[in-house]
């Protein structure tokens, strides 16, 4: 994806830099790849009704949008970001230790508020010290990222066929061992010391720093790939109980879960051969466009009789819908934000996201309960949104050219 190579790197690049970096996107998305699928099976579980699911499932996302760009500032002035990613494991697996409290709603909402912060903050501080990599020494950021994808995919699958054998209560346990692998990891990831002033990927310098963040072409890119990837909140919260209704168990929900981050993969590994040459903004309307196909085809599966391997096929597009979108965000973070404010950018998109999937599942619960798997007609139109708006942040870029 995005790669190249420093002249004037002021250190040594770390043994294994790469790898290391693997390994802690591996750790940190091992938790994902059973929270994403299967916590709203356990909050089911608990006796939740959809719309205290989609409270339980939202709220902490809007946390996520206010605490995610502050540790991003924070690790951006720190010594080294890997110290505050470090810290952000060990008091996640703090914090998750709570769920095994026999709380009901109020409580279980409690501590994934809590638990929201440390966690969520993971991903954005690992992107950005593998993209710290990707300016100093040339490092791959898709090759390192792509073991973020693996893992959720095993995860994933293999805690489909673990809670169908040992049950739905299995699940708080099964999130705070794999925090905990966590937590051990962020300890090997390589520090590297302040952000650098200078970034080769970035024609902007220290001077222009804080208003290439502020260009209204940035601004409606991030706004743009907030819509899109907020069109996934209704199947992110509701996908999974809604397979398990019509009778998929919970080993194929697994399996269909997998799918989605195997064509992530595939996306992944070959973006750049792939995507590389076009503007970030082009790759977004893309995987826009792919987004609005994706939720328009998906309620039709099950009455078309396709079953499984329609889903699975529908699934798939996961590529496009998230894999390209992201990607195309992490380019234009690379290409025009300068590395001592990417910190910053990286919290910034954070925060747009967040701030649309958090808005997006807190509706999804009542609009579930009134009309099922038909509000994923309601997400065809958020991505149609999110397109528009990618197409107006090209013409903008084209201006300040």
């Amino acid at each position: 994806m995005i790669a190249a190579a420093s002249a004037d790197t002021y250190q040594e690049k770390p043994p294994r830099f790469e790898l290391r970096v693997a390994l802690a996107y591996f750790a940190i998305f091992t938790s994902s790849g059973l929270h994403l699928p299967y916590f709203p099976l356990w909050l089911e579980y608990r006796a939740l009704t959809p719309t205290q699911i989609a409270i339980v499932l939202s709220m902490p996302l809007f946390v996520r949008v206010i605490a995610a760009p502050l540790v991003s500032m924070l690790a951006d002035r720190s010594n080294d970001r890997a110290h505050i990613l470090s810290i952000a494991t060990v008091l996640a697996a703090i914090v998750a230790a709570f769920y095994f409290v026999p709380f009901g709603f109020a409580g279980i909402l409690v501590v994934s508020l809590l638990l929201a912060p440390p966690w969520t903050s993971q991903v954005p501080l690992a992107d950005t010290i593998a993209l710290s990599g990707v300016r100093r020494y040339g490092a791959d950021f898709a090759k390192m990222r792509v073991w973020g994808s693996i893992s959720f995919l095993l995860t994933s699958f293999v805690g489909g066929i673990f809670i169908q054998q040992v049950g739905e209560h299995i699940i708080p346990w099964a999130l705070l061992g794999l925090l905990v692998a966590a937590c051990a990891v962020s300890f090997i990831v390589p520090r590297i010391g302040k952000p650098r002033r200078l970034s080769p990927l970035s024609n902007v310098d220290m001077a222009d720093a804080g208003r290439a963040l502020r260009r209204p072409a940035f601004v409606t890119f991030l706004i743009a790939t907030g819509i899109t990837q907020a069109s996934h909140a209704y199947g992110y919260s509701f996908s999974a109980i809604y397979w398990k209704s019509i009778g998929i168990e919970e080993t194929m929900i697994g399996a269909l879960w997998s799918i989605s981050v195997v064509a992530e993969v595939i996306m992944f590994t070959s973006f750049r051969r792939v995507f590389g040459r076009l503007h970030p903004a082009r790759v977004l309307m893309i995987g826009s466009a792919v987004a609005m196909f994706r939720w328009m085809a998906f309620p039709l599966i099950a009455p078309a009789g396709l079953g499984v391997a329609g889903f699975l096929l529908i699934q798939s597009l996961h590529a496009f819908s998230f894999a390209l979108s992201f990607l195309g965000m992490q380019k234009m973070i690379a290409l025009t934000i300068p590395e001592e404010r990417g910190g910053t950018a990286q919290g910034l998109s954070t925060f747009f996201i967040g701030t649309s999937l958090a808005i997006v599942t807190m509706v999804s619960g009542p609009l579930y309960s009134a009309t099922g798997i038909y509000g994923f007609y309601a997400m065809v139109a958020l991505a149609a949104c999110g397109l528009v708006f990618a197409n107006v942040a090209l013409k903008l870029e084209q201006r300040e050219i």
